[in-house]
């Protein structure tokens, strides 16, 4: 027995499906693929999977991670061309690799922010130049005290490692690096809510997260 890594993309409508409903997914393709998949013992027996911080729901992504157990003989390479051809439409298998690292090393997480707006590419752009140039940018960020779910304010300016604006097909896109994993968690969306609020309700932005990095940036492998 032994763990591999399978990093998938997730993109398009299959982003509004929740964490819940991906994993029943990747069991059902699992199970079509045949692969010989290592289950616990006792009572219940259940296949062995973990997902390398799950996405929020609504976000399409470039470089999501499950881990799983295998058994037999079967290789990385044979692992990714049997699911490759079980795959659900929006769900595709990019590597199948050796676990590096431990999820919990992972500290930031990279974005690409794509806004759909009303307002001109340019006005947004300088918009948003304006607001990340500033001296603080405080959102409300739904936390828990105790048992209850509470807002608090947060200054999201000093959680942005670094920053990029850049168009892609005529729509202004952000880039960025946030805080992520079990220590500090920064959800884009946070900064792209305050980013439209106040436009058209026909505004709208897409999320894809591109890459996860462990300290000192070093890739998550």
């Amino acid at each position: 027995m032994r763990c591999v890594r399978i990093w998938f993309e997730k993109k398009g409508d299959v982003r509004f499906i929740s964490h819940l409903d991906l994993m029943r997914t990747m069991t059902r393709a699992i199970r079509r693929s045949q692969i010989p998949l290592w289950y616990t013992e006792g009572f219940n027996p259940h296949p062995y999977m973990t997902f390398v911080l799950p996405l929020s729901l609504g976000m399409e992504s470039e470089n999501d991670a499950m881990d799983i157990r295998v058994e037999g003989e079967i290789t990385n390479r044979e692992v990714m061309t049997a699911l490759s051809k079980v795959m659900p439409q929006g769900i595709t298998v990019t590597c199948v690799t050796e676990p590096v690292l431990d999820p919990k090393f992972i500290a930031f997480a990279s974005f690409d922010i794509a806004f759909y707006t009303a307002e001109s590419a340019a006005a947004l752009e300088e918009r948003i130049r304006n607001m990340l140039s500033g001296t603080e940018l405080v959102v409300q960020k739904l936390g828990k005290k105790g048992h209850r779910k509470v807002y608090k304010d947060i200054d999201l300016l000093p959680h942005i490692k670094t920053y990029e604006l850049k168009e892609k097909d005529g729509a202004p896109v952000l880039s960025l690096v946030l805080p992520a994993g079990s220590t500090t968690n920064i959800n884009p969306s946070l900064l792209a809510d305050e980013i439209i609020k106040g436009g058209s309700e026909d505004d709208y932005y897409v999320i894809i997260r591109k890459q996860l990095f462990a300290e000192g940036m070093k890739a998550f492998e």
